[in-house]
């Protein structure tokens, strides 16, 4: 049984769960049903196959809009998806595939090409498998130089967040700041200053020579990381901290 939950709702629930894009609370409602009836588990198996043999249409990128499309579409199309229901058991096929094949028709029908569908569950799972991958990187004096300063900066590739911890640099003279650069390769598809590097934020120190901050990151962590080379901070000038003039207080390369 399938309790208050009407058959068109169940069948968006199901193929929300193939495309990957349920809400939590969808997600939850889902999981009781599971619980009380294990056997729409085999709906689901059956529907996942249905979407990735049905079609073979070239990829294009997905709109940004698809879950509103999605369910906007297929709750104004019911009729159109029991339509296909009614007329694939009146082939002679069980009742479970007629269920299956309107959960099909409701996702179809939101214009998309199963290609576009697959290939936009494809990413979301990808990003959703390493959601708290991160990478810190630790930044000394470089050679020969004097700095006693230390930074820290830990990166998420998947979502362009990280955060820096600073200690024990040098107070900053009036009209200055510090800067995070991200040094790419030449071949990296990204905009970079004469120096090959990225301006990745701006920041000052307390009077103790610390600071910790959220930072964001530049695309090229998660498009090209292999070809960031290094990351390195310096001292620029306030007014233009882009100009990038000064050598690297502090850096690691990787």
């Amino acid at each position: 049984m399938t309790g208050s939950i009407s058959s068109e709702q169940l069948q968006l629930l199901l193929a929300g769960y193939v495309l990957y894009n349920l809400s939590p609370e969808e997600s939850a409602t889902l999981s009781d049903l599971l619980a009380a009836n294990p056997d729409l588990q085999q709906d689901i198996d059956q529907l996942q196959q249905a979407l990735e043999t049905a079609y073979d249409a070239d990829s294009v990128s997905p709109p940004a809009h698809l879950r509103m499309a999605l369910l906007q579409t297929a709750a104004q199309s019911v009729d159109r998806a029991e339509a296909v229901s009614a007329s694939v058991v009146a082939l002679g096929r069980p009742q479970r595939w007629g269920r299956i094949w309107g959960a099909t028709a409701a996702v179809l029908i939101a214009g998309l090409s199963l290609s576009n569908l697959m290939l936009w569950r494809s990413l979301q799972l990808e990003r959703a498998s390493q959601p708290n991958e991160t990478l810190t990187i630790a930044l000394g004096s470089p050679e020969g130089g004097a700095s006693s300063g230390q930074a820290q900066v830990v990166i998420n590739p998947n979502t362009l967040a990280g955060s820096l911890t600073v200690a024990n640099l040098p107070p900053l003279e009036p009209g200055t700041v510090y800067v995070l650069w991200t040094v790419v390769d030449p071949s990296a598809a990204a905009t970079v200053d004469q120096k090959n590097a990225i301006l990745t934020t701006v920041f000052t120190v307390n009077e103790q020579g610390q600071v910790s901050q959220p930072i964001d990151l530049p695309p090229v962590y998660r498009r090209d990381r292999g070809l960031v080379r290094a990351v390195a901070i310096t001292k620029e000038s306030a007014a233009a901290p882009q100009a990038h003039l000064s050598p690297p207080l502090l850096i690691q390369p990787l």
